[in-house]
């Protein structure tokens, strides 16, 4: 039976592999498998809610889309297949505004928030996965559970 020694160094190693394995076993399964996987979102845009969907798709290259009621669809693209959990992304609507978001992703890349602002001033908050929105940003009218 072998024995294994943990130094400060090796443990720091194990423990870095494993805040990444879920991350990599989902890029994995989704390249390996061919397909796109989707998540919800919601939210608000100025201040009527929002909800949609977002995409990550095994060209790397993410979709996000995001509607209110009144017709209002705001939408863009992201890098899917980074491993980072903060990611920027342009965003255009279909009222002509334009805007970024600031992406933040839970460790297991599934879930997260969306913050940003579009040309005219106004704010964009949103969550995606199983995360809901007064979870983010306190009470609120949206939720995606």
């Amino acid at each position: 039976m072998p024995i294994y020694i943990s130094t400060p160094n090796s443990i720091k190693h194990m423990m870095k592999a494993a805040n990444t394995a879920p991350a990599l076993l989902i890029s994995a399964a989704i390249v390996l498998s061919g397909c796109e996987f989707s998540v919800p979102v919601t939210g608000m845009i100025g201040k009527e809610p929002a909800q949609g969907s977002a995409t990550a798709k095994t060209s790397g290259i993410g979709t996000f889309e995001a509607s209110t009621i009144d017709g209002l669809t705001c939408k863009g693209t992201y890098d899917s297949l980074t491993q980072t959990p903060t990611i920027w992304a342009d965003v255009t609507c279909n009222d002509g505004r334009t805007g970024r978001l600031l992406i933040t992703r839970s460790m297991d890349q599934l879930s997260g928030t969306a913050t940003g602002k579009l040309s005219d001033g106004s704010m964009g908050r949103f969550v995606f996965g199983n995360l809901a929105f007064d979870q983010a940003f306190g009470s609120g009218s949206a939720t995606t559970r």
